[in-house]
């Protein structure tokens, strides 16, 4: 039985009781279509509205004006605001709108006389006995019509429609004490604390305010620090995997491995030229720069959600360097950071850098590994003379990373040559360091002590932060090729230093192409999903080709009173064109939260009712024999798909088209990864 009482009531809702009490300061108002909005004239709360209605607030007497405002002729409705019992904070605003359910077999003329009797009108059909309905001046207010249909026995159900505001989920962007000490993740060109030196700090003319990789400007636009699928592999001399940054949530660290003794020992222990151990923290900070977890004192990596292949690699040679590569590839990373080199200038030879060649080529699916590569430090050197980048970083299918400081000048100690690709930000003459994980050895010779230094720097730091950013790239589309993902970085740098420093093609021996701008590069690899040629077919030779419109050709229907139809899957994009409420669109693909509906063109996906789903598939002219222990069948082309079925060893599958991705769709929504198919 429904309790009722002036300014509290109790009702079914749901297949639940919810408890409502009336506001006693807001009501809310809809004005007819004439209405011209003067809020400032008549003394309410203007835009934005909820659902087309008007907040109206007063502390003393809400009802009494209320009342005044339904007498005005421009005034459609006009109610009061209810809250769930100790949520004061989110206004459900009764629509005017119901949902009825009469007792199965209800007689129609019973239905009918009941509907008039309590002033109703029919909105929709639902079902046999099942409608939508909307209140008219006969009937009583939408909660007191409930109320009262509850307690009918011909009424299974009766719920009142509400109108609020969504809740966003915003992302929250990281806290803690030390957050503001990594300038190189977002410079506000203001003074800094440092870490591992008690109440000192560094003055604000370190600083220049954007001289950074617009890292935290990145994670706001993708509402996330990044996804937790994207495994960075990090090869260097040694970790301290206890440390909270390379720990995480005791998930993060996956496959280590020491390409030298093929091992698990990572630790960061060396031997040195006496014979006596020591402890090596370069691997431990690299590694924390690139993807560190958000710690409780807000220490945190470039793609903090990523997972480390830690690959211990103390010594050079072709077989352990090759088996670091090999390792990080087969162990499926999505990105490759490597902040080693030889003590004096040389080439690779041609066995790794052949190999190196291969991974770029064949790593993720075929898609390539991007490889971060550090240019080198110490110039001048020993000689007096600049050195040029050389063995890793100077391969042409890495990218080749030097260095500029927090005042967006260049590290003079950072080798340069035709082969840099881009800079990053890190230490170097009149800047400060990278604050980052570090450690050392303990007092009694045996154990490894954690912490963090404000220290950290050289090439080694900004390779690492820009393998991070290149996880957020991922994150945005893990589709991207190598290819992509190079021409992406090379256009979306900021110019830093003189302009003299670039030649006609906007390329420097000192800055590559520039500075790394995350936010820009997040933006422009979500973009690149947009294009139609994403999901060209690859048919059969006796087949003609066919471009499908979609993965799936899925329909919507536009659920608010207008919807902007904008050049980009962000409210960053410019808008295109408006839609209207209950505009039907094609939905093509989903992308950061927004429907791809046209080239070129997106809208918000929190606006949108999905139809239906139904396929467009020409008959297939191909079959294939899944090859793996299993394979994971997904509702897409890539892995930011959700997994919709799975296939064991042996299954044979109808192919119906490729992606140039080389990614089969096996049926109406149903995609798997080719390289797991032979065909047959």
């Amino acid at each position: 039985m429904a309790k009722k009482s002036t300014d509290n009531v109790t009702f079914s809702y749901g297949g639940k009781k919810i408890n409502l009490t009336k506001s006693k300061t807001d009501a809310a108002v809809q004005y007819t279509k004439a209405h011209e909005n003067e809020p400032a004239k008549r003394g309410v709360a203007g835009p934005p509205a909820i659902e087309g209605f008007e907040i109206v607030s007063d502390k003393k007497d809400i009802g009494g004006t209320l009342d005044a405002l339904r007498e005005q002729p421009d005034v459609a409705v006009g109610t009061h605001i209810w809250n769930l019992e100790g949520e004061e904070a989110t206004p459900l605003i009764p629509t005017g709108n119901l949902y009825i359910e009469f007792v199965t077999d209800t007689d129609d003329h019973l239905q009918q006389a009941l509907l008039d009797t309590m002033g109703l009108s029919i909105k929709e059909i639902v079902g046999p006995g099942a409608f939508r309905v909307s209140v008219t001046p006969a009937s009583p207010n939408p909660i007191k019509c409930a109320i009262a249909l509850q307690e009918n026995p011909l009424i299974a159900v009766a719920e009142p429609e509400f109108a609020t505001a969504p809740a966003l989920w915003a992302f929250s962007a990281p806290s803690g004490r030390f957050v503001a000490t990594q300038w190189h993740l977002e410079n506000p060109g203001q003074a800094i604390p440092a870490v591992d030196v008690p109440n000192a700090m560094y003055a604000a003319s370190y600083f220049r305010r954007g001289a950074d990789a617009r890292v935290q400007e990145a994670w706001r636009y993708l509402g996330s620090l990044g996804n937790s699928n994207l495994k960075i592999a990090v090869i260097d001399t040694g970790f301290a995997t206890d440390h909270p940054q390379l720990r995480g949530d005791g998930a993060k660290i996956r496959n280590p491995f020491n390409a030298a003794t093929r091992s698990t020992d990572v630790s960061p222990f060396v031997r040195m030229s006496n014979g006596s151990f020591g402890v090596i923290s370069h691997g431990t900070s690299c590694a924390a720069v690139a993807a560190g977890a958000w710690d409780t004192q807000g220490i945190l990596g470039a793609a903090p959600n990523s997972k480390l292949i830690l690959i211990k690699l103390d010594v050079l040679t072709d077989e352990a360097i090759k088996n670091a590569f090999e390792h990080a590839m087969l162990n499926g990373a999505d990105v490759i950071s490597c902040s080693l080199g030889y003590p004096s200038p040389m080439a690779l030879s041609t066995y790794i850098t052949n190999y190196l060649a291969r991974v770029a080529r064949e790593g993720r699916g075929g898609r390539g590994i991007p490889m971060f590569f550090a240019a080198g430090n110490a110039n001048p050197a020993s000689n007096y003379k600049p050195r040029a980048v050389s063995d890793f970083a100077a391969h042409a299918d890495g990218i080749c990373v030097t260095a500029s400081n927090s005042l967006d000048e260049r590290s003079s100690y950072s080798f340069y040559g035709p082969t840099a690709f881009l800079c990053a930000p890190t230490n170097g003459d009149g800047g400060v360091g990278i604050t980052t994980a570090t450690c050392d050895l303990g007092r009694d010779g045996r154990s490894v002590v954690l912490g963090y230094t404000s220290g950290f720097g050289g090439t080694s730091s900004s390779a690492p932060l820009a393998a991070g950013v290149c996880a957020l790239m991922l994150t945005a589309n893990p589709n991207l090729t190598v290819s992509q993902i190079k021409n992406i970085l090379r256009q979306s740098t900021d110019k830093i230093g003189p302009a003299s420093a670039y030649n006609a093609s906007g390329h420097s021996i000192y800055y590559g192409y520039g500075r790394i701008n995350a936010l820009r590069a997040v933006q422009m690899a979500a973009a690149a999903r947009t294009p139609a040629e994403d999901t060209t077919t690859t048919p059969a030779t006796t087949t003609p080709a066919t471009v499908p419109t979609a993965p799936a050709a899925a329909r919507g229907r536009v659920t608010s009173q207008f919807l902007n139809v904008r050049k980009g899957p962000s409210t960053s994009f410019a808008i295109a064109r408006r839609l209207n409420q209950g505009d039907v669109i094609n939905l093509l693909e989903r992308v950061s939260g927004f429907w791809r509906i046209a080239q070129g063109e997106f809208v918000s996906a929190d606006y949108v009712q999905v139809l239906s789903t139904v396929s467009t598939a020409p008959a297939a002219t191909r079959k294939g024999r899944v090859t793996s222990n299993f394979l994971n069948v997904r509702s897409g082309p890539s892995t930011a798909y959700g997994q919709v079925n799975r296939l064991n060893n042996g299954a044979t599958v109808s192919i119906f088209e490729t992606s140039r991705d080389g990614w089969h769709r096996i049926g109406a929504n149903q995609w798997v990864l080719g390289s797991y198919i032979q065909m047959v």
